[in-house]
């Protein structure tokens, strides 16, 4: 993997004649390696580009004594085994989640990974939080990702399939995290009854989601009858490295009230959750450009 520090400016200056995917990991202050290594996986899984923007704030200058975070994530994580290219950019600000959507919008970012470092919004519960944010004004798609096992390996990618909204981002995100780690991804559906409806539902979607990744990913699909979704997705993510899901598209007081299947996985699973959510534009991110 061939990588370059540069500045902010200049990395906004640059002209690009046909960009590849590009994939941003923003570290705000702190960070997750295993975010990292998710961001650096799923670049390499579509032959993309990844930037890696780390924000510096407060007391943290930039100088020649200090050795940023991305510099030594860099220095440290990146051999000879990942193929996506990777760019470091260092900037001093007082606004990082504003600067991470103004490089996103700039650069023309199909995905950008977050965890839970990224800044909380005052107010994130009825106007969105920070994926919400970024996802609107930068118009790109967004992974959070949620890390609670404690091995860091990715040997296991299982996607929960559904109807909604996101669901599809879901099935490409884990075919390219799969790709990247070279892990086999699990395609599961749960119905509460499994009837011939349900069947050939689930039939269709398991189609559909294997027809939007590449031959070279190893894919298998499973379609469970459980009287509750979310318990039985919960159940079998302690199987799995990771699990990724769509962001849940029900209205937030309706969330509220009733719950969600992605917040109960998030909140109970064993091992790291990957929520996704689609910004609904024509470039967003995939196998193939636009």
């Amino acid at each position: 993997m061939a990588h370059a520090e540069t500045s902010l400016q200049e990395f906004l200056e640059r002209s690009d004649t046909a960009p590849p995917q590009r994939i941003l990991y923003p570290i705000f202050g702190t960070h997750d390696d295993f975010t990292f290594e998710t961001a650096l996986n799923i670049a390499d899984g579509v032959g993309g580009e990844l930037l890696v923007l780390d924000l510096l704030t407060g007391d943290a200058t930039r100088s020649s004594e200090t050795t940023s975070v991305g510099r030594k994530l860099l220095q440290a994580r990146l051999d000879e085994t990942h193929t996506a290219d990777a760019h470091l950019i260092v900037e001093e600000t007082d606004t990082p989640l504003k600067t991470a959507i103004n490089v996103a919008q700039q650069r023309h970012v199909q995905l950008a990974v977050l965890d839970e470092h990224t800044p909380e919004l005052f107010g994130e519960g009825l106007r969105g939080d920070a994926a919400d944010r970024m996802r609107k004004k930068a118009s790109c798609d967004v992974v959070s990702v949620t890390y609670s096992r404690a091995d860091s390996g990715i040997s296991s990618v299982l996607v929960p399939i559904a109807e909604g909204t996101h669901s599809a981002l879901g099935v490409v995100v884990g075919g390219a995290l799969a790709m990247g780690a070279d892990a086999p991804v699990d395609l599961f559906h749960v119905s509460e009854t499994k009837d011939e409806t349900a069947v050939a539902r689930a039939s269709t979607l398991f189609e559909t989601a294997r027809s939007r990744l590449p031959e070279a990913v190893t894919v298998d699909t499973w379609h469970l009858e459980a009287p509750d979704v979310a318990e039985a997705i919960i159940n079998e993510s302690a199987h799995y490295n990771v699990t990724v899901m769509g962001k849940p598209t029900q209205s937030r007081l309706r969330e509220f009230v009733t719950g969600s299947v992605t917040a109960a996985v998030t909140d109970e699973s064993e091992n790291a959750v990957l929520t996704v959510q689609r910004d609904g534009g024509d470039e967003g991110f995939g196998f193939e450009r636009n």
